[in-house]
């Protein structure tokens, strides 16, 4: 007998968030930093028009600025951090998915880019909200918990109504 999948779509829309922290591409590292800082946010969104031209992560930062083999290495280049600007470490032309896009698929494509952080936009291309891995298995979780709740509860009946030997 064939399994069929039970899990029903869920859009990115369900889950996205749309307290999207951005900054331009001219924004300092500095600045950039302090943001994430400030917000308690692994990224920030590079926009130009509203749209996403590119993403910068907490870890961008690091490879970026403090690994040996890094572009701006503050180590061993003449660069100072001042003249570092988010289009110097950012991740250019990043994956964007639609609100519409039904969340399988969009994992699917997270785990091909070895994305964690993905910009969400409208049919115009402009940025409405951001999608981040730890909301999804956040969210999943809570779902996991919640099947195993129910499934404890059909258990109790099935005990309950089954002969005692």
């Amino acid at each position: 007998m064939g399994s069929k999948r039970s899990d029903l779509p869920m859009q990115v829309a369900q889950l996205a968030r749309d307290d999207v922290v951005t900054a331009s591409r001219d924004a300092s590292v500095r600045e950039i930093a302090e943001a994430m800082f400030g917000q308690s946010v692994g990224s920030v969104v590079v926009i130009e028009d509203d749209d996403p031209v590119g993403i910068v992560t907490d870890r961008d930062l690091a490879v970026e600025l403090l690994a040996e083999d890094g572009p701006a290495n503050l180590f061993k280049s003449d660069v100072e951090l001042e003249a570092l600007t988010a289009g110097d470490v950012m991740t250019a032309d990043p994956l964007v998915v639609d609100s519409d896009d039904e969340l399988p698929r969009v994992l699917h494509h997270m785990t091909e880019a070895h994305a964690r952080r993905i910009p969400v936009v409208d049919d115009n291309g402009s940025l409405t909200g951001i999608l981040t891995l730890d909301d999804v298995v956040t969210h999943l979780a809570g779902e996991s918990a919640h099947v195993s709740a129910q499934l404890d509860n059909v258990a109790g009946v099935i005990r309950s109504e089954s002969p005692q030997e």
